[in-house]
């Protein structure tokens, strides 16, 4: 099965509607984006054919791809190294004194549209992505960590384990425990704040196929499909690396907890039920 599908195939919603339709959305921005892509790439053809900047022009697709499947990480990376590879492809301007800057205006004019597509493209994706969730369930996003509810995140996950049960599906499940102590709202005032850096931070270090929401007892479930155990314990090192480091939360106040479809499915299971109950 498809590793995106799998993952944005959500549990139906209100009225019975399908709560997700970010799918269709990214086959129809990928189509029209390579339509687009190929009809400027010909321009690279006249007045005399340019290898180099056609392949450049293409690599504008995969920086797309890479933008609408991955969200802002994805894209980044992607922007990275088709700037990069552009970079390898003109090595022999770079060196030339009558074509540096020729060179200048080709790479900063690259690098533009590749960073604006992969970066600014990315980050689009996702918040269109959670956009589609509220307008079809108004109950779908946690106002205060802009996540999905716990509601939501749990249906999603029990749906994750049907298809796991039916097709053999793997996924993974993250749980992230922070300390009330660091979201507490003794802290100044600023609870609601610091819920809604760390919910933005674990966000934006995931792969737009992934889904991240908050249980009522405050802490993250975030799944992982197509994941297994080991990769998914990775992530969550990566991701509570990132809240010490990039958010500030202190190292004893983190606490993950990592579930595998393969071994662990009766746990993620009763996960679903009780992070549901009051």
């Amino acid at each position: 099965m498809d590793r995106h599908l799998a993952t944005v195939r959500a549990p139906a919603g209100v009225g019975g509607k399908a709560v997700m339709d970010y799918s269709r959305f990214e086959r129809l921005t990928i189509g029209v984006g390579a339509v687009a892509i190929m009809a400027t790439a010909t321009f690279s053809l006249y007045p005399a054919p340019d290898a180099v900047e056609l392949v450049a022009q293409l690599l504008l697709l995969a920086v797309l791809v890479g933008a609408v499947r991955w969200g802002r990480r994805g894209g980044t990376f992607t922007a990275v190294v088709a700037t990069v590879a552009y970079i390898l492809m003109r090595i022999d301007w770079v060196a030339s004194a009558s074509l540096g800057p020729q060179f200048t205006r080709l790479l900063v004019m690259r690098a533009a549209t590749y960073g604006l597509v992969g970066i600014a493209g990315g980050e689009a994706c996702t918040r269109i992505k959670y956009a589609f969730a509220r307008s079809q369930d108004d109950l779908a996003i946690d106002p205060t960590s802009r996540v999905y509810t716990s509601e939501f995140i749990t249906r999603m996950v029990r749906t994750a384990v049907v298809s796991f049960r039916r097709y053999g599906t793997p996924f993974s499940v993250t749980v992230i425990e922070v300390d009330d102590s660091v979201t507490s709202a003794s802290r100044s005032g600023k609870s609601d704040s610091v819920v809604r850096a760390i919910a933005a931070h674990l966000r934006s270090e995931l792969r737009l196929v992934d889904d991240i929401g908050r249980l009522r007892n405050g802490s993250f479930l975030v799944l992982l499909p197509q994941t297994g155990h080991i990769e998914a314990e990775g992530v969550s090192a990566r991701l509570a690396s990132g809240l010490r480091d990039s958010v500030g939360i202190p190292d004893g106040a983190i606490r993950t907890h990592v579930f595998g479809s393969l071994h662990d499915v009766a746990e993620i299971e009763a996960l679903a039920v009780e992070a549901t109950v009051v």
